[in-house]
């Protein structure tokens, strides 16, 4: 008789009447008398933007930022709505409540007065008017596609390509009988609102926001979509999405419970066959911002293969597209965002590796940090005292995104105001670097340094490692690539100088975009793409770094500048 070592019970409390679940729920006229979540206090708050003004229903024993979030507006929460990031700022209009410790932070006494606070710490306790300020989405520059496109066609058929990067979502459209690129939707993904990372959205999906989350990205693929096809009059034969394995299991609604712990075991990370209808065809409905979708024809989806939990279809798809796979010498491929994920090898032999870089390359964890915007400070250069910025768009400076940030921080060294180990020297340690006027003073801190010493102490270790395990010296390496839109537009010498890429490759170092969304277009309109894929992401090997005694001892000795 064998004794039971875990028992596992799951207790549902749905009943018969399915209009109790819907998110536009009314509890006031529930019978539901039994519901925990029904005697929560509530209080009225009208919620003002650009483009609208909308009553919402707050809690008030949570943060203004959940509701925000279940209402569908949009605000960064870098941090994950942990009070540290300060990027989540709303501004109360009248009966602002008392600052908090993290409002003081963050607000000076000026602002504080004019009814700054920050969402994810402020409880609204009575009826307000709380104003949202322009956010980052919509305006993200992304490298997607060709600026001189063809027109489209009504009797054409074309493929979607989409790549759910972790801070961005880009979509093409494109003709599949000339392989042209035809249009490109791209923006912010939205579930950036539950932090900036992939620990933050795998945290918020394991404390019962899995269905937010998956809601959140397949709203923002159906807004691209519609706006691609004109609201469905451009017919669709198939989609194929590239995407990391986190935000695979995000779309897909996979539990992500096992993805934060050891031994980090994925849902699936194989190839997954759907389609429009089984993956959006209960949203269209009843939502007018998506009411284009409901015209659509259905249509095949395909989301690429990974390799591992943390090496997903993103990396598959740029492999695919720079042919690792048909290669006579070995090559590096580093996607340089917030996961720092990276492939070494050719031919038979991959191995690959992910880092955990953190959003300062995105912008974020920097305290006047940004995404690629326009009026972000993109590009630095100093002569003596003198600083000179610049700033996508050449709009008024607005925050600093990751080039920026790199610039900066070269700069900074090569004047002497930081030392090799990232020390800021008075009296810029506690007031910052000036770097713009503007936007009431934009300044690069201590603790940016730090930030941007962790995330590429971490994408040089994991480089090293990778190339140790591979058994190659950097002089048999043929070629390093650089992906991603933050390393096409980066200062390579500038990268180098601060020790993030090899110097003794610097000519062998080149920037190629997105090849995830170029490597889901070759899916589109090559035949084996896919097979090819699937080939790659099976023969693949991780090398899980975390636990690797060499990669640790790198990861301190790049510490240094």
């Amino acid at each position: 008789m064998y004794d039971p070592v875990k028992t596992v019970c799951n207790i549902y409390l749905l009943d018969d009447d399915t209009e109790r679940f819907r998110p536009e729920h009314d509890c006031s006229t529930c019978t539901n008398y039994s519901c925990r979540r029904r005697n929560l206090p509530t209080v009225n708050v009208r919620v003002v933007t650009k483009e609208k003004a909308v009553v919402i229903r707050a809690r008030k024993s949570e943060p203004l930022l959940r509701s925000l979030q279940e209402n569908g507006l949009f605000l960064p929460a870098v941090c994950g709505g942990r009070g540290t990031c300060g990027k989540c700022g709303v501004r109360f209009l009248n009966r602002a409540p008392e600052p908090s410790v993290e409002d003081r932070r963050f607000f000076e006494e000026e602002k504080l007065a004019e009814g700054w606070r920050l969402a994810c710490c402020v409880y609204p306790k009575q009826s307000c008017t709380v104003e949202l300020f322009e956010s980052e989405s919509g305006n993200f520059v992304v490298l997607a596609g060709e600026e001189d496109q063809p027109e489209k066609r009504a009797d054409g058929e074309y493929g979607i390509a989409v790549d759910i990067g972790t801070t961005t979502l880009a979509l093409q459209l494109v003709d599949l009988k000339t392989k042209e690129t035809v249009d490109v939707f791209t923006d912010i993904n939205r579930q950036r609102a539950y932090g900036a990372d992939v620990i933050s959205r795998i945290e918020a999906s394991n404390s019962g926001k899995k269905e937010e989350l998956k809601r959140s990205i397949r709203e923002d693929i159906l807004r691209g979509t519609a706006a691609l096809t004109e609201n469905g009059k451009i017919r669709v034969r198939r989609m194929v999405i590239a995407a990391n394995t986190t935000m695979v299991h995000l779309l897909m609604g996979y539990s992500c419970e096992t993805l934060g712990v050891f031994p980090f075991t994925p849902v699936n990370i194989r190839t997954i066959r759907t389609s429009y209808r089984e993956m959006f065809g209960n949203m269209v409905s009843g939502q007018p911002s998506l009411q284009g979708g409901a015209d659509m024809a259905d249509f095949e989806i395909i989301v690429c293969p990974g390799i591992s939990t943390y090496v997903g279809g993103d990396i598959v798809s740029g492999l695919s597209v720079l042919s690792f796979d048909r290669k006579d010498k070995p090559c590096v491929l580093i996607d340089l965002g917030t996961n720092g994920e990276m492939a070494v090898g050719c031919g038979e032999r991959i191995l690959s590796a992910s880092t955990a870089a953190g959003p300062a390359f995105e912008g974020g964890n920097i305290v006047c940090g940004t995404g690629s915007i326009p009026g972000a400070i993109c590009k630095v250069e100093t002569d003596g005292e003198q600083v000179k910025v610049f700033t996508i768009g050449n709009a008024p400076a607005r925050g600093i995104c990751g080039t920026g940030v790199i610039d900066t921080v070269c700069e900074l060294k090569k004047n002497g105001i930081i030392d090799e180990t990232g020390l800021m020297e008075e009296p810029y340690f506690e007031d910052g670097f000036l770097l713009s006027e503007e936007n009431g003073g934009i300044r690069f801190y201590q603790k940016d340094v730090r930030e941007i010493q962790l995330a590429k102490s971490a994408v040089r270790a994991g480089l090293e490692t990778l190339i140790s395990k591979y058994g190659v010296t950097y002089e048999e390496i043929d070629r390093i690539y650089i992906a991603g839109g933050f390393g096409y537009q980066m200062d390579i010498h500038k990268a180098v100088d601060i020790g993030l890429l090899p110097a003794e490759c610097e000519e062998k170092i080149e920037a190629v975009g997105n090849t995830s969304l170029r490597g889901a277009v070759q899916c589109l309109t090559e035949e084996d793409a896919l097979e090819r894929m699937e080939s790659m992401a099976e023969k693949a090997d991780e090398v899980p770094l975390s636990s690797d005694k060499e990669f640790q001892e790198y990861y301190m000795e790049y510490m240094y500048f």
